[in-house]
């Protein structure tokens, strides 16, 4: 094996799968940068110790299995799998203590015979889903355990206790017992609703955004509107905000004017239009 993949096996085994510091200080240039999406750069030797110290924290058993060592001039590729168990917080996620599996690559960039630069790309997204950052699960459980089939216990499951509800029309509210409290009335109201994702979510950190349809009728008294029996279909976005795999913060933006009109409790636009121009005489 040449020496410079002698020094990447050493880079994954020693640093970064048993936390030896001391390797650091004898094969890590001074001006180490590492450059990997989602989180800051570091740059120099201490920096990257305290981020090695913080992940090694954060998944105590987490270890890389390197796949494929390539090596060019003066560049070492590897292709890895990490495993471990989130412990502590990281990247701003708090403890899930859930077992993570991802993959990714590294790009080691090495000068006077030792590491000076690295490149990372991993499964970030799939290591969110891994620990509940990303709440795709969770986001199709809310549509459909609890609205589609009004299975109220699981707002319990997936909501924090100090968590955020606000949407169109809808006044804020916080915790699952208000949460509970709005669906039994939106379903109480339109006892049939039904929501559908739309397309792909958007995914960044602990943020989530995604697209939806719902339909129902309404037989019951939403908002002071008495029941109409008319049938609706509306459109909205919900954005959410994850904290310990629980949704932390939830906002709904939906066609509120489209609805009404639907229902016949408000003018459709060409006769909106011209009272409004009216109004403003």
């Amino acid at each position: 094996m040449s020496a410079y993949k002698t020094l990447a096996r050493r880079w994954t085994e020693e640093i970064w799968n048993q936390g030896n510091m001391a390797t650091i200080d004898e094969i890590v240039a001074a001006d180490y940068a590492q450059h990997i999406p989602l989180i800051s750069d570091v740059h120099g030797i201490d920096a990257l110790k305290q981020y090695v110290a913080t992940q090694r924290k954060a998944f105590p058993d987490g270890r890389y299995t390197v796949l494929d060592l390539i090596e060019e001039g003066d560049r070492v590729a590897e292709r890895w799998t990490f495993r471990g168990t989130q412990r502590q917080e990281f990247l701003g996620i708090a403890a899930t203590n859930s077992a993570v599996e991802t993959t990714g690559t590294s790009t080691l960039r090495l000068a006077n015979g030792k590491v000076a630069e690295q490149w990372v790309h991993w499964d970030s997204l799939g290591w969110m889903q891994h620990v509940g950052a990303v709440p795709t699960a969770l986001i199709r459980r809310w549509t459909e355990e609890v609205f589609n089939q009004g299975n109220l216990n699981v707002i319990e499951e997936i909501w924090a206790e100090d968590a955020v509800f606000s949407g169109t029309l809808i006044p804020e509210v916080r915790g699952p017992h208000a949460v509970k409290q709005v669906v039994t009335a939106i379903r109480a109201a339109f006892p049939d609703i039904h929501y559908s994702l739309v397309g792909e979510p958007v995914v960044q950190g602990d943020r989530y955004s995604c697209r939806w349809q719902s339909t129902g009728t309404h037989t019951g008294e939403f908002m002071g509107v008495a029941p109409t029996g008319k049938h609706f279909t509306q459109t909205g976005t919900s954005t959410v905000r994850m904290k310990g795999g629980k949704i932390a913060e939830h906002y709904g933006e939906w066609d509120a004017l489209g609805f009404m009109q639907q229902l016949g409790v408000a003018p459709a636009v060409g006769r909106l239009v011209p009272a409004v121009a009216a109004a403003g005489r």
